[in-house]
């Protein structure tokens, strides 16, 4: 009993017994498709066959690959495997990502967002049930957005412990597999981390010529260039107005138009959520510098790692994405959720955390019928993620102001 009695066995346990239990249910019902996985295997296959990477479907009909071609290059060793090989193996990976990366998370937080809290059970455990729907839904589409959370936090982990170089070099492979990481790059500007920016730049660079050995110098260049015209036709919609496309609901953009903009702009354009980013933007910078202000002038801890894990909680708002790439929320939640036990220290802070956490991780299709369909069309889950960000916001500065009244 001793592994079973050894933190946070317990928890790895318990969830691995659980996706265990989902692969054999995929496997009974004929359901174990993983139709984002077979994207990146067809794709991964067509550097050997040479079928082009973008503008054609691999494996499903509308399976285009959307990634860089060095992440084709990647699950090129996928495709020399039996497809039903490869795609168990992915599941594995997946499984190994949330059961590490739940657990470095709740170290982080404690560790770094709270001063130290002990470790414990319950928050551990309820943070996974939070989650697990969308962990459910990454396990049957086979897709990635879990394996760049754990590379992303392991990459903060390495700048933490002051491997600035080896931080950036992980944080350049995250950005390669989904550029949206870029948002990370003006973080480690404003925090003056150059080595960190270099090492990170390099890796991107780096990664984008290594195609090159497969296509050529002009191979090379016409194929990212497909590469980007797919993920621009990918974005071509922002804002979710009205049928039975969904891909947008979730977006903050979506939210604002709906509840604010809607009387004055009416019908929708891509510039309505340009200027909503630089908003974000220029309020996230301005949240930085004001960081930087009080960690000189008041003492305040160094808020760089919430900062880091903020940017990462946004990416899925202000991108068009599927549902599992809310995973990217999972450090907030895990925040929150240790703001929530043993015992909220803020009277009002359970009013405004749980019914977010319900919309975050609540959607339960086959459990709630109809009522799911509502919860889809108005987009509670981007709502809900969008309100943890706000909601973490405010919770990290009265924390961090109250440790330093405190230690004073």
């Amino acid at each position: 009993m001793g592994f079973w009695n050894r933190y946070p066995h317990r928890f790895t346990i318990t969830f691995g017994a659980i996706a265990l239990l989902l692969f054999v249910a995929e496997h009974i019902n004929g359901r174990f498709w993983l139709n984002d996985f077979r994207v990146y295997y067809g794709a991964g296959d067509a550097l050997f066959t040479g079928e082009p990477l973008y503008g054609v479907a691999h494996g499903l009909g509308t399976g285009v690959f959307k990634y860089a071609p060095v992440l084709a290059m990647v699950y090129a060793v996928f495709a020399l495997l039996p497809y039903g090989l490869a795609a168990s193996l992915q599941y594995a990976l997946i499984t190994l990502a949330f059961l590490d990366g739940i657990r470095r998370i709740d170290r982080l937080v404690r560790e770094e967002l709270l001063g130290g809290r002990k470790a414990s059970y319950l928050p551990l455990f309820l943070i996974g049930i939070t989650c697990v729907v969308h962990l459910h839904r990454e396990l049957h589409l086979g897709n990635i957005n879990m394996m760049l959370l754990w590379l992303l936090v392991v990459a903060l982990e390495a700048l933490l412990a002051g491997k600035h170089s080896w931080g950036g070099v992980l944080l350049g492979a995250a950005v390669l597999a989904k550029p949206h990481f870029l948002v990370l790059i003006p973080l480690l500007v404003l925090r003056g981390r150059s080595r960190t920016t270099g090492a990170a730049l390099l890796t991107v660079a780096l990664g984008l010529l290594l195609p090159t050995t497969i296509f050529g110098w002009g191979g090379n260049l016409s194929t990212h260039a497909a590469w980007f015209a797919a993920m621009a036709e990918h974005n071509t919609a922002l804002i979710y107005v009205t049928g039975d496309d969904y891909r947008a609901v979730n977006t903050i953009y979506s939210f604002l138009h709906r509840v604010l903009l809607r009387p004055f702009i009416g019908v929708p354009h891509n510039m309505e959520a340009y200027v909503i980013l630089g908003v974000i933007a220029s309020l996230f910078g301005l949240l930085v510098l004001m960081d930087r202000v009080r960690e000189k002038t008041m003492g305040t801890r160094n808020a760089f790692a919430f900062e880091y894990l903020l940017l990462i909680a946004l990416v899925p708002s202000i991108t068009l994405t599927d549902t599992e790439h809310f995973l990217f929320v999972a450090p907030l939640v895990a925040f929150i959720m240790h703001g929530l036990l043993p015992k909220s220290h803020l009277s009002w802070l359970p009013y405004a955390a749980v019914p977010l956490l319900i919309a975050y991780g609540g959607n339960w299709e086959d459990a709630l019928g109809p009522l799911s369909q509502h919860m889809v069309h108005y987009g509670l889950l981007g709502i809900g993620s969008f309100g943890v960000l706000v909601l973490s916001v405010i919770m990290y500065q009265r924390s961090n102001l109250s440790a330093t009244h405190t230690s004073k």
